[in-house]
C-alpha cells in the first residue's frame, strides 16, 4: 500500500529532457527523476535501469548523497516488485556505503527501509524507522536553516517529505488496527496535501483514507475516496497509482457484494499487470479472487434495479415486473418453498383457481428459467417442490430492497 513513486529529492515530473541524451550525460538527480517517471508510467524494468544507472553515475562522481538516494529508489523498488533476493542486494549495499561512509545517508533511505520492513509485516520496526525518516528530516531542516540556504524548492522537498513521513505511519497505524489514530494523521495529511498538492502524495492519501472507510465498514465514504483517488491519478497522468485504484474498487465492490463488479474490475487489473515485475500486484488480485469467492452469493435479487445476478451473469428484469416479484416471494421462503395457490395469491393477489391461474403461472415460470437457467432441463437455481415451487436449498442468496443508494 506504500506506493508513492514520486522521489522526495527529484524535481516534479514533466516534460523530458531531449530523448537523444545518454545516461551516461545525465546527472544522478536526473536519472532518478526519470526511474520516477517511469514507475509513473508503469514501466517498471525502465525504473530499474534509471535507478542502477543512478548509482552507477554516483559512484563514478563520489557523489555520496547521489549514491544514498540511488540505493534508496533501488531497495524501495526491489520491494515494490516482490524482488527478495534484489532487496537482501541493497540492504547489504546499504550497509557497506553506511560502513565506508557514516553520517553520508540521506533521509530518504530510512523511508525506503521502512517500506521492506512494512512489507515484511514487520509493523514495530517499520513505526521505528519511519519516524526516524522523520528526525532526519527535521535534522536537515536545521542544518539548512543555520546556515541561511532553505530555498523555496528545499522547502517544498521538506514538507512533501514530512507529508509521506505521516502517511507511512498512519499506514502502519492502520495495519495495527489504531483506526482513530490512522484517521487523525491521514486528515493532517490531507489539509496540506489538498493545499500544495505535492505530486504523488495526495493519490496516496486519498487511498489510505479509502482502507480505513473500508475498515469501519463505511463503503460509500470509500468510494468517495477512490474517485478523488482516480481523479488525481488521471490528472497526474500516474498510471502506477491508477492501479491502486482499480484494486481499491474491487475490494469495496465485494465488500458490498457486488461481485460482477468485483470480479470486473479484478479482470480489468489483471489485464494491466501482465509482466513478473507485477507480481506485487498478481499476489494481491490472486488474494482477492479467494474473498471474492468466499464472499460471493450464487443469487441475487437486487429489487431496487429490478436485476437479478446469477453465477453466471446479470439479468435485467426492469420491464418485467412479474418475475422479479415471483422471485422476491420465493427468495422470502427459501427455507419451505410455496405452493402454486401460495405463490398466485402472494404475486397476483388473487385466490388460488388451478384452471384459470395454473397456464400462467407455468408459463412466466418457464420464462424465469430461460432467464436464469444455464440448463433449463435440469435446473439448478429454480426447482419444483412438491405441489410449488422453490428455490434450490443449498444457494447462498441475497436480496437487495429499501432505498437504492
Amino acid at each position: 500500500m506504500l506506493q508513492d513513486s514520486h522521489s522526495l529529492y527529484s524535481t516534479e515530473p514533466g516534460k523530458e529532457p531531449m530523448k537523444e541524451l545518454s545516461s551516461s550525460t545525465l546527472s544522478v538527480k536526473e536519472l532518478i527523476r526519470r526511474g520516477n517517471i517511469r514507475m509513473e508510467k508503469c514501466e517498471l524494468k525502465e525504473a530499474g535501469q534509471f535507478f542502477e544507472d543512478a548509482l552507477e553515475k554516483g559512484k563514478s562522481s563520489r557523489d555520496y548523497r547521489g549514491m544514498s538516494d540511488s540505493l534508496a529508489q533501488l531497495l524501495r523498488y526491489s520491494s515494490e516488485i516482490c524482488d527478495e533476493i534484489g532487496t537482501q542486494k541493497w540492504i547489504s549495499e546499504l550497509e557497506i556505503f553506511l560502513a565506508h561512509h557514516e553520517g553520508k545517508l540521506t533521509p530518504h533511505v530510512w523511508y525506503c527501509k521502512g517500506i521492506v520492513s512494512f512489507r515484511r509485516s514487520q509493523y514495530k520496526k517499520a513505526q521505528v524507522l519511519f519516524h526516524r525518516f522523520w528526525r532526519e528530516i527535521e535534522n536537515e531542516e536545521t542544518a539548512e536553516k543555520t546556515a541561511m540556504s532553505v530555498s523555496v524548492e528545499t522547502h517544498r522537498e521538506h514538507m512533501r517529505a514530512k507529508a509521506q513521513a505521516l502517511l507511512a505511519l498512519s499506514l502502519v497505524a492502520h495495519a495495527q488496527g489504531k483506526m482513530k489514530r490512522a484517521q487523525y494523521l491521514g486528515e493532517v495529511i490531507l489539509k496540506y496535501a489538498e493545499r500544495e498538492r505535492p505530486r504523488g502524495i495526495l493519490t496516496s492519501t486519498y487511498l489510505m483514507l479509502c482502507r480505513i472507510a473500508e475498515r469501519t465498514g463505511d463503503t460509500v465514504q470509500a468510494k468517495k475516496w477512490l474517485q478523488k483517488a482516480f481523479a488525481e491519478s488521471v490528472s497526474e497522468h500516474n498510471w502506477y497509482h491508477y492501479l491502486f485504484v482499480l484494486y481499491g474498487f474491487a475490494r469495496v465492490s465485494r465488500i458490498e457484494q457486488d461481485f460482477i463488479q468485483a470480479r470486473f474490475y479484478l479482470d480489468l487489473l489483471e489485464k494491466a499487470v501482465v509482466g513478473d515485475e507485477f507480481k506485487h500486484f498478481k499476489n494481491e488480485i490472486a488474494e482477492e479472487r479467494v474473498k471474492l469467492n468466499l464472499n460471493r452469493v450464487d443469487l441475487e435479487i437486487d429489487l431496487n434495479r429490478s436485476v437479478v445476478r446469477t453465477r453466471e451473469g446479470e439479468i435485467n428484469l426492469r420491464r418485467q415486473h412479474l418475475l422479479i416479484e415471483i422471485l422476491h416471494q420465493l427468495t422470502i421462503a427459501h427455507d419451505h418453498g410455496l405452493s402454486k395457490g401460495d405463490l398466485i395469491e402472494k404475486v397476483w393477489g388473487e385466490p388460488y383457481q388451478p384452471e384459470a391461474h395454473d397456464g400462467k403461472l407455468y408459463y412466466n415460470i418457464n420464462r424465469i428459467r430461460k432467464l436464469i437457467e444455464p440448463d433449463q432441463k435440469k435446473p439448478l437455481y429454480l426447482l419444483n417442490w412438491r405441489q410449488g415451487y422453490r428455490l434450490a436449498p443449498e444457494l447462498k442468496i441475497r436480496m437487495v430492497q429499501g432505498e437504492a443508494t
